[in-house]
């Protein structure tokens, strides 16, 4: 992380406005991206039955309502965050098991499309010119890449993120909850923590990133027969 922050520094330094134009496009594509996901979330949990992500405001665009302060400072300089958690009342879902799984995948599925739709967009304008194309390039490139993090991010299977609920539903119907206590689900949580914020993950993170990116944009580009490859 501190390596990341001297690189800013010294990006400020040599270009102050492309900077400054660099790190705006980032913290709307960052909010963007995690209210959405938060939200999706949040509208699925209503359809199934349960109002308490409604009654506490999280089917809202307010960036208050959904962000993490770490969370968003991880995933600025880390690539790798997360937001506050949805409250869910699974006693209000009219088929619990099912709808656990909806839910927990809800937020996930709304990064992928919104990666899908970003990473389309950009390879459409990628042989375009124009200093207002290069920008909107710029933003869609930032987009895309955060939300395959989040996508990709979200389904490792550690609490509190939606990979473990989706383990915990689909493979052990929910018990994971009852058999660990609450003592052991906080220590891995702040272990993964440590982990995310030291930054050991990052590099297996951009990996398997920069695979779904690559071929994503490869396999538009193909559909739309541009005649390049990105590598």
């Amino acid at each position: 992380m501190f390596r990341n922050i001297s690189s800013w520094i010294s990006s400020f330094q040599r270009n102050p406005l492309g900077t400054l134009i660099e790190i705006i496009m980032m913290i709307a594509a960052l909010l963007l991206s995690l209210i959405l996901h938060e939200m999706g979330h949040a509208v699925v949990a209503l359809k199934c039955g349960d109002p308490t992500a409604k009654m506490m405001g999280r089917i809202s665009l307010d960036p208050r309502k959904h962000l993490d302060p770490i969370g968003m400072i991880s995933m600025f300089f880390l690539g790798i965050g997360w937001a506050k958690p949805v409250p869910i009342n699974p006693y209000n879902f009219r088929h619990r098991e099912r709808d656990m799984i909806l839910v927990s995948f809800a937020g996930i599925f709304v990064n992928l499309i919104l990666f899908l739709f970003s990473t389309f967009l950009y390879v459409l304008l990628y042989r375009s010119g124009g200093l207002v194309v290069s920008y909107v390039q710029e933003f869609l490139m930032i987009l895309l890449s955060y939300n395959i993090s989040l996508a990709v991010f979200n389904l490792v299977p550690v609490p509190p993120l939606d990979g473990y609920r989706l383990v915990n539903q689909i493979f052990f119907k929910g018990r994971l909850d009852y058999s660990t206590n609450a003592q052991t689900m906080q220590i891995i949580h702040y272990g993964f923590l440590f982990l995310c914020l030291s930054g050991v993950l990052s590099s297996t993170f951009s990996r398997v990133c920069n695979f779904f990116m690559i071929n994503a944009a490869n396999l538009f580009a193909g559909m739309l027969n541009l005649g390049f490859k990105f590598v």
